[in-house]
């Protein structure tokens, strides 16, 4: 019901500021209808981005997501439709993805941090720049930028409006859906459709050269994906101890300095309970040691309302191409359960672990697999 209440909201609006004449409302209807059918962001930014360009005759449309990383905000264009074509980045690790300074756009200053739209008149090339501000709950998103050979007339801004509107609602549904509701993280269905599409770029990235694809599964150095599994140290002991509230607390501080400490390309997912999961693109294996080292110890040295010192281990593994969810998930877990039992307040590395005799491989189950 709620659904079918904001799709209609939308669509009314974008028919109300949309002139019907020469056939521009069968042609603004159609693309809203290929746009309600996805339930993909990327495929969903596409569609918005194509409708504009065609429907205002823009030289170039571009969608750019925004993000925070400490007090500096940054902008990564995550979608492209433009006379040279269309380019867009699947998932936060595309090369294509990564964040700028918002400083490097004064333009979108406004648009970022008091929700305004704004227009530039770009004088090198003679174009108009117009930026949206797109924001749910007063949470800037991003920015979604139109560029034309001349300022968009009244009617085309309505459009513009209509479909931004359309695109908000959406979204405002689809981040429902993959959030965590205590604690604003990704949410563990999120979490199987970000790591399907990452294994996916790889297996594309590695088509066609299955020697250099063993290489790089035979090295941990030059595996540039990692997943590492957090959990925290004694949480039953902090309910019993302080009560549910307060363990509600310490996982939505705990929450708050994941996106602290950690850069803002990195995927955080809350799995349930007090375990969370980073995904990590990063040239090394000491650069994972570094990063997830210094969230620890920013853990530790943290003083926790009520409950004082709270504490976490960690278990981290390499991503390659051909793995399987299932199999990464559970080598960073071995990694988990091996830091929690030897002393509790450290990080693992599966394959340290394997290469000092300390865990040993994994192995298929034999015999027939009986399903209920």
């Amino acid at each position: 019901m709620q659904f079918t209440a904001i799709m209609k909201a939308a669509c009314a609006n974008i028919v109300r500021l949309t002139d019907p004449r020469c056939g521009t409302m069968i042609h603004v209807l159609k693309h809203v209808e290929s746009i309600t059918q996805h339930r993909d962001r990327t495929l969903l930014e596409l569609g918005v981005a194509s409708a504009l360009f065609e429907l205002v005759k823009a030289q170039e449309v571009n969608l750019y997501k925004a993000s925070q990383h400490g007090e500096e905000n940054y902008l990564a264009r995550v979608t492209h439709v433009g006379q040279d074509g269309v380019s867009y980045s699947q998932s936060e690790f595309d090369k294509g993805g990564e964040p700028l300074p918002l400083h490097d756009r004064p333009e979108m200053i406004a648009c970022v941090e008091q929700s305004q739209i704004v227009r530039r008149h770009d004088t090198t090339q003679d174009l108009y720049i117009h930026c949206f501000p797109i924001s749910i709950d007063s949470r800037a998103l991003g920015v979604l930028e139109v560029v034309c050979r001349a300022p968009l007339t009244d009617d085309d801004l309505g459009t513009a409006e209509g479909f931004l509107g359309l695109y908000r609602n959406y979204l405002s549904l689809l981040d429902y859906s993959e959030r965590d509701t205590l604690t604003g993280l990704l949410n563990r269905k999120t979490f199987d459709e970000n790591l399907g599409k990452i294994l996916g770029l790889l297996l594309s990235h590695q088509a066609g050269d299955e020697a250099t694809t063993q290489r790089r599964r035979l090295s941990d150095d030059e595996c540039g994906h990692w997943l590492a599994v957090l959990d925290v140290d004694h949480f039953k002991r902090i309910n019993d101890q302080f009560g549910h509230l307060y363990g509600d607390e310490v996982l939505l501080l705990l929450a708050r300095l994941m996106g602290e400490s950690f850069r803002h390309q990195d995927r955080l997912f809350r799995f349930g309970g007090e375990e969370f999961v980073v995904v990590l693109r990063a040239a090394s294996k000491e650069e994972v040691t570094t990063a997830l080292e210094r969230f620890r110890s920013t853990v530790e040295m943290r003083d926790f309302p009520q409950v004082g010192r709270v504490t976490i281990s960690i278990g981290y593994t390499a991503i390659h191409p051909r793995d399987s969810i299932p199999d990464i998930v559970g080598r960073a877990d071995e990694a988990l359960y091996y830091a929690k039992g030897n002393g509790r307040n450290q990080i693992c590395c599966h394959e340290d672990l394997l290469s000092t005799g300390k865990l040993s491989p994994r192995t298929a189950p034999e015999g027939e697999i009986e399903l209920f």
